[in-house]
């Protein structure tokens, strides 16, 4: 119970611009932050790069302004607590999800069928749809990387660009060419 109260105690010093509350609450909460932080990402460099991020903003933007706002109907004592739990669990949550999509979106291998007859007919629509619904710089990428079988860096080098670019690029291609062979497109 006295632990909650020095919870509520910090979270008024905090207000008042106290930079020894934020260090407190910084030792205090970090190792169990970390450790929730860990078990949600599964690799300690994201997590404590995601913690420290954390912190950083919850004392420059002044995060803890708003935890009164966001947990009214809580007990004063646990909303700091509370609080902090929440932010790290939606920030790894967003990252978690981040990171799904940007791997979902792009393929790692290249696509290469079986069948010679299903290969040429794939080809010729693909290369239709390359060349009439997505951007030049994307189809040149998507092209490079799954007809040539070039790697990201490979394709970076050849098109001057860095290897995020390129990626970011065959992505736009394979989310435009999915749209476009989606069943309810064809």
């Amino acid at each position: 119970m006295q632990q909650n109260n020095q919870d509520a105690v910090l979270l008024e010093l905090l207000k008042d611009g106290s930079a020894e509350a934020f260090t407190t609450v910084y030792n205090k909460y970090h190792r169990i932050l970390m450790s929730l932080a860990t078990d949600m990402l599964k690799d300690d460099n994201k997590a404590e790069d995601l913690i420290q991020e954390f912190f950083i903003d919850f004392w420059q933007k002044k995060s803890f302004l708003k935890i009164d706002v966001n947990y009214q109907n809580r007990d004063r004592a646990s909303i700091m607590k509370c609080y902090l739990y929440a932010s790290v669990r939606n920030r790894c949550l967003n990252k978690i999800t981040r990171e799904k999509k940007f791997t979902s979106v792009i393929p790692d291998e290249p696509f290469l069928p079986n069948d010679p007859l299903e290969s040429k007919e794939i080809y010729t629509q693909v290369n239709t749809a390359l060349k009439s619904k997505v951007p030049p710089k994307s189809s040149t990428a998507f092209r490079l990387r799954h007809y040539d079988q070039k790697s990201h860096k490979e394709i970076a080098e050849e098109m001057n660009t860095s290897i995020q670019t390129v990626k970011n690029q065959i992505g736009t291609a394979v989310k435009i060419l999915r749209g476009y062979f989606s069943p309810a497109h064809l």
